[in-house]
């Protein structure tokens, strides 16, 4: 027999790892139900791509400001840059080509030159104030966030939030 100190010992072992196990169960399903909406939009964004001419998508986007939106971008048969918005809330898409705007890396050339010294960490493609927009998210030097969103159309300065 073992000594009974031994005992509460490996019972004390016993109930720690069934804890650990616990948590991590709950951490994972946690992720996943976190996650699941994000999927499920960005599946619905897909199954709208099929219906335009875009053959390929290159990346996906989510933005919310003020209004939730999921996006993609890719290429066409032609080779030609395109665009989809799709918003949840509403169930309306919006379908824009190259030529409808300005392209992702404008915007990010555009706000480097404007801001040297900010570090974009982020390009999001979605919706506010009822048109299309480009958001960069980007860390000044301090470690401070800022957020620059800029009109599809036209590649003007529409909002920039600074130092948060």
């Amino acid at each position: 027999m073992l000594d009974e100190r031994v005992q509460n010992v490996l019972q004390y072992l016993a109930w720690l790892i069934l804890f650990l196990f616990l948590a991590y169960v709950g951490m994972v399903a946690l992720v996943y139900q976190a996650s699941k909406p994000y999927s499920k939009y960005e599946a619905k964004v897909d199954k709208l791509v099929k219906q335009t001419a875009i053959t390929q998508v290159d990346e996906h986007y989510h933005l919310d400001r003020g209004v939730v939106s999921y996006s993609a971008s890719g290429t066409t048969k032609k080779g030609k840059q395109a665009y989809i918005i799709y918003l949840p809330k509403s169930s309306k898409a919006y379908y824009y080509t190259a030529s409808d705007g300005v392209s992702e890396s404008s915007v990010k050339d555009k706000f480097a030159k404007t801001y040297p010294k900010k570090q974009i960490r982020a390009i999001n493609l979605g919706w506010k104030d009822q048109q299309a927009v480009w958001e960069v998210a980007a860390t000044n030097a301090d470690g401070s966030y800022c957020y620059a969103v800029y009109k599809f159309k036209d590649g003007n300065l529409l909002s920039l939030v600074d130092n948060l």
